[in-house]
C-alpha cells in the first residue's frame, strides 16, 4: 500500500506525525484542547453544508396533523358527473388525392418540354 502513495505525500505525512507528537509530549492539555476544538469544526462544517443551518432545532413535540373529514353527501346530491360525449366511429377522414399516383405519358413529355423551355429562357 505504501508504494501507491507518492514519496512527497509520505515525507509531508511524516512531518505532520513528528510536529504532532513533539507538540503533544511538551504541551499534551494545549494539544488536545485544540484538537477537540478541531473536530467540533469539522463537524459544525459538515453539519452546515449537509443542511444549510449552523444549528440543528431541537425536537419539540408538536401536535399530530389531523385532516378533517369530507363530507361529500352535499356534494353528491347537489351535482351529476357530466358525461363525455360518445366517441365517433371514425374520427379521422381520409382524403383521396394524387400525390402518389403516376401522370398519363402525354403528360410527361409536355411537362419535360416546358420545363427545359423554362431552364434555358
Amino acid at each position: 500500500m505504501l508504494r501507491r502513495i507518492p514519496p512527497v505525500i509520505l515525507i509531508v505525512i511524516l512531518l505532520a506525525i513528528y510536529g504532532f507528537l513533539v507538540t503533544f509530549i511538551s504541551d499534551p492539555i494545549n494539544t488536545l484542547i485544540v484538537l477537540g476544538l478541531s473536530v467540533l469544526l469539522f463537524l459544525g462544517v459538515r453539519h452546515f453544508l449537509r443542511t444549510g443551518k449552523f444549528f440543528s432545532r431541537p425536537a419539540v413535540p408538536r401536535k399530530p396533523y389531523q385532516p378533517k373529514p369530507k363530507t361529500n353527501s352535499v356534494r353528491s346530491a347537489g351535482k351529476k358527473p357530466s358525461q363525455p360525449p360518445p366517441r365517433k366511429n371514425h374520427p379521422f377522414r381520409v382524403i383521396d388525392g394524387k400525390k402518389g399516383k403516376g401522370k398519363g405519358k402525354a403528360n410527361d413529355k409536355q411537362s419535360d418540354q416546358d420545363s427545359q423551355n423554362n431552364l434555358f429562357q
